[in-house]
């Protein structure tokens, strides 16, 4: 299975192979990926700003993963706000990210994001955020960035934005021509509280179970945070497939090569910020007990609800949950919960699917046509795995941190939130959750 070309984007790709009326087989599908040509632009005062670095490298390293290459198009290096690993600079960074430099836009560019001021007749969509306001612009809407000190919206634009690109790419967008933006401190808009403090705190210990797509969302946007010192524990009990590397914001190659844990992908990534790191490689099945050293806020990014369920019913007093849709349609739809302690989840899930009818994606012509190519070697993997795409967890992993911040504010959060990136603006809400009658400790930051 590992010299067929396209296992390593498949997740991706069967956004298009599993679409109901594709016939567009998966060496098809990966050469419309290919095709496109990815560049953002960035001008000199939003390179230097926590946002505009959180949306490059977000919107690099998302393509890269997309479309197989991306182009950053700056003038002056600058220092980065947030170190990662060895690198200094925002291109050392976007380098090591996979990013190609240039000093303009390359001819052969297919698609360009702007971040900050750029000639509009180059630009397909731009980035935009003021504070925790953050989305995508048309072209030719010159309203300039406000506040950019926010890394998490700069993560979102980003994100966002690659998303039109892709859309673009599958055909389902035909021109970007609208506004697209939201409150990720107040996406539901909870009404009277719409100003969110200036100081905020994130807690100290957290535990994080499910380190693939979308838990790996949670840690980007976490390593962007301006905090050090806290401690994860980091549970999942996969090894790193090929299909990951594509998927995953952390991922890389070298990782499947190796044949890499999760969890050791997420901890190489928070301690190179300062976290500490613990690490446990065995499901969860909601049957841990804690002691007192142990997180009480876990972080959750698992793919079947019947686990979410019995996990959400431990013994952690809030519990996070992010998760997504399987298929070529909802596969950027998203749901978050907040899930104190004596919140029944049963309650917060819908009756279970049926069992996806996997032969009938086999009957697909691109499932027919890549079992005859390659003698039905991987072809019932590849018609049961999801699609997964990296600039949703990216985008989602944002939304969940803000969320995040919100509870340890005490701050009012839903027991169960909606949105699709395609219409953010249209974001739903569920129950309220009481405010936390304690303080949930933690480290102290500012984004100004």
């Amino acid at each position: 299975m590992n010299q067929i070309p396209h296992l390593g984007r498949s997740r991706i790709v069967k956004a298009i192979t599993d679409a109901n009326d594709s016939d567009k087989g998966f060496e098809q599908g990966t050469a419309m990926l290919d095709a496109v040509h990815f560049a953002v632009i960035i001008d000199a005062e939003q390179a230097a700003t926590p946002a505009g670095q959180s949306a490059v490298l977000t919107a690099v390293v998302t393509a890269v993963k997309c479309f197989g290459s991306a182009t950053l198009v700056c003038g002056d290096d600058v220092a980065l706000t947030r170190r990662f690993r060895l690198d200094r600079t925002l291109v050392e960074a976007a380098r090591l990210h996979g990013a190609e430099i240039a000093q303009s836009i390359p001819k052969d560019a297919t698609h360009v994001v702007a971040i900050g001021q750029a000639d509009a007749e180059d630009v397909f969509v731009r980035c935009w955020w003021n504070g925790w306001m953050s989305g995508v612009l048309p072209a030719f809407d010159d309203e300039p960035i406000g506040n950019s000190d926010n890394p998490l919206a700069g993560i979102f634009a980003g994100a966002l934005a690659v998303r039109e690109v892709f859309a673009k790419a599958l055909g389902r967008r035909r021109s970007i021509a609208r506004r697209a933006t939201i409150s990720l401190w107040n996406p539901w808009r909870l009404n009277g509280d719409q100003n969110p403090p200036t100081t905020l705190s994130l807690p100290d210990k957290l535990w994080f179970v499910g380190l693939g797509h979308l838990g790996q969302g949670f840690l980007w946007s976490l390593g962007f945070l301006p905090v050090a010192g806290c401690h994860a524990v980091l549970q999942d009990d996969q090894i790193v497939g090929k299909e990951n590397v594509a998927t995953g914001l952390l991922t890389s190659s070298l990782d499947f090569e190796t044949e890499n844990h999760k969890t050791r992908v997420a901890a190489r990534w928070l301690e190179a910020v300062g976290w500490k790191t613990s690490i446990l490689e065995r499901r969860n099945f909601g049957d841990l007990r804690l002691t007192s050293e142990d997180p009480v806020i876990m972080l959750m990014g698992l793919d079947e609800p019947a686990a979410r369920i019995a996990i959400a019913k431990g013994c952690h007093d809030f519990v996070l949950d992010a998760g997504v849709g399987y298929g070529a349609i909802d596969f950027e739809i998203a749901q978050i919960r907040v899930i104190p302690r004596g919140v029944d989840p049963e309650t917060l899930w819908s009756r279970p699917a049926a069992p996806k009818n996997v032969d009938a994606v086999l009957d697909k012509p691109a499932y027919r046509e890549h079992a005859r190519k390659h003698g039905n070697c991987g072809t019932y993997s590849l018609a049961e795995a999801s699609v997964a795409v990296p600039f949703v967890g990216a985008a989602i992993g944002a939304l969940t941190i803000a969320q995040l911040l919100r509870l340890a504010a005490l701050r009012p959060t839903n027991q169960i939130s909606q949105v699709e990136l395609g219409t953010v603006e249209a974001a739903s809400a569920g129950v309220f959750n009481p405010v936390p009658g304690w303080g949930l400790g933690g480290f102290e930051f500012s984004f100004a």
